[in-house]
């Protein structure tokens, strides 16, 4: 299964950097997270957008996918997030990414019971949908494909499944499971399988140990805390070959950028590495 990382573990490096990570641990795929102080951010010029194209391409790397921090369920205005949706479709395309990152950001609490929907996060499914639906023509038009990742209002695969079963079906929107939140939440790793089938796009690797506060962790090297990391792997090669993919891509998402006490990056490609094998 070829590897990919996100940059989001290496905040602050440079494009040379990041090459060097990637030719060191045999990686050929990147996640680039687009944001302010990184090599790629939404207000590059179009000839930066072309470095790093080349720069990319020339090295064999793959970009798996721009991982953009736009919000489809935010309560701001629909032109808003049209706007950034937009945008985050071109800098994509740009830059050669087949595929973009969104999350659900609702900015509400997840429903982890069983009760009739809370009527905030019907709202939220009805807005994402909408907005999903919305941006597919501009992304088929630029050859890139929306992913949603379980994430904060989502974070179960029954989540993102809820909403989107609110899409039509002929709208090309897969999604990214992000192992560590659905099972935080609670949801058994086949279940989120079971849910995340339809749109199943990759996996993002992490760990974690549980914590004494509700559906918290506290972050490890890959294969040193409480997620069943082998099983998964197991699901994710199920639900790719299912899909009529025998060799579907991992990535690693170290969250250094927002937990700088983590180990390097290169640690933790070495300890998923160790856990892949």
């Amino acid at each position: 299964m070829p590897l990919a990382f996100s940059t989001l573990g290496c905040p602050g490096d440079s494009l040379d950097q990041v090459v060097a990570t990637a030719r060191s641990f045999g990686v050929t795929g990147l996640e680039l997270r687009a944001a302010d102080g990184e090599f790629v951010h939404p207000d590059m010029s179009g000839a930066e957008r072309r470095a790093v194209r080349s720069a990319l391409a020339a090295e064999g790397l793959t970009v798996l996918a721009l991982a953009s921090y736009v919000k489809v369920c935010s309560p701001d205005p629909d032109e808003e997030v049209d706007a950034a949706l937009r945008s985050a479709i071109d800098l994509a395309a740009d830059l050669g990414a087949a595929n973009v990152r969104v999350f659900p950001g609702a900015g509400v609490p997840p429903q982890l019971d069983a009760a009739e929907l809370r009527a905030d996060l019907a709202a939220a499914d009805a807005r994402g949908a909408r907005r999903l639906t919305a941006a597919t023509e501009h992304a088929n038009a630029r050859e890139v494909t929306l992913l949603l990742e379980t994430h904060d209002s989502h974070p179960r695969g029954v989540d993102v499944a809820r909403m989107l079963g609110l899409v039509p079906a002929n709208v090309p929107i897969k999604v990214i499971w992000d192992l560590m939140h659905p099972w935080r939440h609670g949801e058994d790793p086949e279940a989120t399988a079971a849910a995340l089938a339809p749109w199943f796009a990759y996996p993002q690797f992490k760990d974690g140990i549980r914590t004494a506060e509700p559906n918290t962790v506290t972050l490890t090297l890959p294969g040193s805390g409480h997620l069943p990391l082998a099983h998964m792997l197991e699901l994710v090669g199920g639900l790719a070959a299912n899909q009529g993919d025998g060799d579907p891509w991992l990535s690693l998402e170290w969250e250094r950028t927002w937990h700088p006490e983590l180990p390097p990056l290169a640690e933790a490609l070495a300890a998923l590495k160790t856990v892949l094998n």
